[in-house]
């Protein structure tokens, strides 16, 4: 098992290096070629400290995107409350605080059968793509099930107040709060696996200008086989090697589903990936309001993570405002 995956273009670039009786050819990029020698050795150059700082954009998007969506309703859609509210909120669970716990609950149960539904895909279709597509449809239909779910379980239709979806109705914040809900979930399920693909990094990361030679710090220690913890210890040093060989697994996995290495995805993916599920949740929670069945997988290798961020954006932009059309909160 090699640590690394051989790109075409890295295998390009290594294919330019000249022999000893040929010019030395001047389109050569070294910088580009020495890094990608230290791929094909099993490190990474840049700081696992500047990555972890770049990454903390992506909650801080989160955070600031989810604080303008909770306060949009108050600002842009002034319907008066019913008093009494028609909805009997019990006084220890006041509004939003149902729908939130509701759409949380069940975003979790669906993101637990996540693992399973992909075994099972695994079984009925032996071969990875398929099992894939197969595995992100029913996750999609299941997701899509428990959005519906959870609209059924607040009683929104049964409470609300007009017959027809409108801004006006209660329900409409009803239903707003429990997309807030479900979008806050994913995007800490997300925050979380972001710090932990990372992390898998840390021991594999060279700081600009050092060798595989070179001895480095405590964050940017030498990967597995590469070097010798000087610990006189066996037992410790197999098991130091045996989380090496974990973390690698790990690490070719990860690079198997985004198409590259974690650690070469820009900064402001992650960001655009957070707004993305915050828009698209409400979207389609709105949406959800009146239809039954909304999937739309999508397969990152196949259009890379950057392409599937925008497409991302423009299909969760499309739901949120479409979202709003059918509750007339664009007219």
């Amino acid at each position: 098992m090699s640590a690394t995956h051989s790109s075409p273009e890295r295998i390009r670039v290594l294919n330019q290096v000249p022999e000893d009786d040929e010019p030395m050819s001047e389109n050569v990029d070294w910088e580009d070629e020495e890094e990608f020698l230290l791929e094909e050795q099993g490190f990474y150059r840049g700081s696992y400290p500047r990555l972890v700082a770049l990454y903390t954009l992506a909650p801080f998007t989160a955070l600031t995107a989810f604080a303008l969506l909770a306060s949009l309703p108050y600002v842009a859609y002034h319907c008066p409350e019913p008093y009494p509210p028609t909805y009997p909120y019990p006084a220890s669970l006041p509004f939003p605080l149902p729908e939130i716990l509701a759409s949380v609950a069940l975003y979790s149960l669906s993101h637990l059968l996540r693992s399973p539904i992909y075994t099972i895909a695994a079984i009925i279709v032996p071969f990875p793509l398929p099992a894939t597509l197969l595995s992100t449809a029913l996750h999609t239909a299941l997701s899509t099930v428990a959005r519906l779910f959870t609209l059924t379980l607040l009683l929104v239709h049964h409470y609300a107040v007009y017959a027809y979806p409108t801004w006006h109705d209660l329900a409409f914040r009803r239903v707003w709060w429990a997309a807030l809900g479900w979008a806050f979930a994913d995007a800490v399920t997300g925050v979380y696996q972001g710090y932990a693909g990372l992390a898998l990094y840390r021991d594999v990361l060279v700081l600009p200008g050092l060798s595989t030679s070179t001895p480095m710090s405590e964050t940017e220690r030498t990967p597995l086989l590469t070097s010798h913890r000087p610990d006189p210890d066996p037992d410790s040093e197999l098991d130091y090697d045996l989380e090496q060989l974990v973390a690698l697994k790990a690490r070719e996995e990860l690079e198997d589903v985004f198409g590259l290495p974690l650690v070469r995805i820009p900064a402001f993916i992650p960001c655009l990936q957070r707004v993305n599920s915050l828009l698209l949740s409400v979207g389609l929670f709105l949406l959800l309001g009146c239809i039954t069945c909304f999937t739309a997988p999508i397969v990152l290798p196949r259009v890379g993570v950057q392409g599937a961020a925008f497409l991302g954006a423009v299909v969760s932009l499309g739901a949120f405002f479409t979202g709003l059309g059918v509750w007339g909160g664009v007219s």
